[in-house]
């Protein structure tokens, strides 16, 4: 049954690659993400004996974020199961037990803020969907699934703008 889950979820991720128009050129390893030792200006000023906590969305648990993500491009709550690195400094990232309509008002979030819409939310069917947003430095798309065994999660390739 979990085959299929992953199965399922390369195929929603390869068909927003295609849609968007995007190269996955390298996919790196494919070892948990550790986060770099360094932290940005905030954390920077910390102690070195304490270990800073990486900054997180409200009701984002699990694996933390790269420190370079760009805070403009929103997560939706939930659980971060696997952050990967792609292309050119690209992430791509996974966040299981996530709601549809709270992962869609992020959309419309980014778009109001002044990102721009590349592709609106798109229905791929049985509850599934996809957008892209992006602006001059970054673009992002977003696929939404039931996952298996009725986990909803969201797969968010970002990658530089070409």
């Amino acid at each position: 049954m979990e085959t299929g889950s992953t199965k399922k979820r390369l195929l929603l991720l390869s068909a927003v690659l295609l849609i968007g128009g995007l190269g996955l050129t390298s996919c790196g390893d494919d070892s948990a993400y550790q986060a770099p030792s360094t932290g940005d200006s905030e954390t920077a000023s910390a102690a070195p004996e304490q270990e800073a906590e990486p900054a997180a969305p409200t009701g984002l648990d699990g694996e933390p974020l790269p420190d370079n993500w760009p805070a403009e491009f929103l997560v939706p709550n939930g659980t971060v199961v696997l952050v990967q690195n792609i292309g050119n400094a690209g992430y791509s990232i996974l966040i299981e037990g996530v709601d549809s309509d709270q992962a869609k008002s992020l959309i419309g979030d980014m778009v109001s803020s002044g990102m721009t819409e590349i592709s609106g939310i798109t229905d791929m069917g049985s509850g599934e969907w996809v957008a892209m947003v992006g602006n001059a430095e970054h673009q992002a798309s977003y696929a939404y699934a039931g996952g298996g065994a009725g986990e909803p999660n969201v797969s968010i390739s970002l990658t530089p703008a070409a």
